[in-house]
């Protein structure tokens, strides 16, 4: 079986990769307005998931 990129109990979350979260995502500051997400979040609102890693040296895009 593989493994869910959804939480079951709640199918419009869509799990972030394991040990990743909203504040290591390009998209943070839109989903923080948006939806009302903050850094320590585990999970996206979009699907699928829209969860990108921000670049290290600080270069995000949005």
């Amino acid at each position: 079986m593989s493994n869910l990129n959804y939480d079951p109990t709640d199918p419009d979350k869509m799990k972030l990769p394991a040990g990743a979260s909203c504040g290591g995502c390009i998209h943070i500051y839109r989903c923080k307005a948006m939806f009302g997400h903050n850094e320590t979040d585990t999970y996206c609102d979009w699907s699928p998931s829209r969860f990108s890693p921000k670049q290290q040296g600080g270069g995000n895009a949005l």
